[in-house]
């Protein structure tokens, strides 16, 4: 066939070929509808008469009872996988699905401030040298997408680190306390004052900043943990709060709902700014290492008692 005439017959063979599919199509749903108008007598009686055997269940609504909210708090805040990849666009794609379908408010991640974000290094002086470049980046990147940031500060800068200890995640996190607090501090101050230069105080007002995570697990190799996770606070907070009183800070930050109680009464008896307490549980956590009980806790419930647990302690 000579080009001319490939090109004149092709539209003709677009249509025979759309026709064949519409007929297919056509077929197809013919055959769906004749194979569920037989079924569906059986299910209506599979509904109406159940089989042997099987269990019903009457469930009677009360139309004229009084409401009460049903906020949806799974939709509020989500975790992901580290800092760095909010840089991928397939982690943006995801994020944006994820939003469109929840509405969800905030994203809480791993490792703002590990070496692979670039936030800091030292000169050949030994002077602290700061790198905001990815971080607004992976910030720009969730606002963009309607989502705040969920500032988990976290973890140690190998160049900050009084020694380099690493976590067993397999991107290895500095879990170290800093060799200096006065270079931690300023590191915080310089990242929250570039924080608010940036987006702005009423915007950053708006996140939260939560003192790092799992101190009392492998995540913080300070000894003896609770008092050197103390320490850490203070100075965090502090830093954070001379950049603006308004910015939020909390902790502490741990697993098993741990250390609320305590962590609470160490802010009011030193007067260290505290606006939120936080903590976390999972469903397979023992209840000794939970409630210090060997209580039978069945998953379904580990969770629900872990909060009130520490709904009590801050009401306390």
């Amino acid at each position: 066939m000579k080009p001319s005439e490939r090109g004149s017959a092709w539209p003709g063979l677009m249509r025979t070929s759309m026709r064949n599919w519409r007929v297919l199509v056509l077929l197809l749903g013919l055959a769906a509808l004749l194979t569920f108008s037989r079924t569906l007598p059986q299910i209506g009686a599979q509904l109406i008469n159940p089989q042997p055997g099987s269990k019903s269940e009457i469930i009677v609504v009360d139309a004229q009872a009084a409401g009460h909210p049903f906020p949806h708090f799974w939709e509020q805040m989500f975790g992901s996988g580290r800092a760095i990849l909010a840089l991928r666009e397939s982690y943006r794609r995801d994020l944006r699905a994820v939003e469109q379908i929840t509405g969800f408010k905030y994203v809480r991640f791993h490792g703002i401030f590990d070496d692979d974000v670039g936030v800091y290094d030292e000169d050949r002086a030994g002077q602290p040298v700061y790198n905001f470049s990815y971080i607004d980046q992976i910030y720009d990147g969730l606002l963009a997408n309607g989502v705040r940031p969920f500032v988990e500060i976290s973890f140690m800068p190998n160049q900050l680190a009084a020694r380099k200890i690493l976590h067993s995640f397999w991107y290895k996190p500095d879990v170290s306390p800093p060799k200096d607090w006065s270079r931690w501090n300023g590191l915080i101050s310089a990242f929250t004052h570039h924080l608010v230069e940036r987006y702005g105080i009423d915007e950053v007002a708006q996140w939260y900043f939560e003192v790092w995570n799992e101190p009392n697990l492998d995540f913080w190799a300070g000894e003896p943990k609770q008092a050197t996770y103390w320490e850490l606070y203070d100075h965090t907070a502090l830093a954070i709060k001379s950049t603006s009183p308004r910015l939020r800070v909390g902790g502490p930050a741990t697993a098993q709902a741990a250390w609320v109680d305590a962590f609470i009464r160490h802010c009011a008896g030193k007067k260290i700014p505290v606006d939120f307490a936080s903590t976390h549980v999972y469903g397979n956590d023992l209840a000794q290492d939970v409630f210090g009980s060997p209580a039978d806790i069945s998953r379904d419930r580990m969770v629900c008692r872990a909060v009130k647990k520490v709904h009590t302690q801050i009401a306390a």
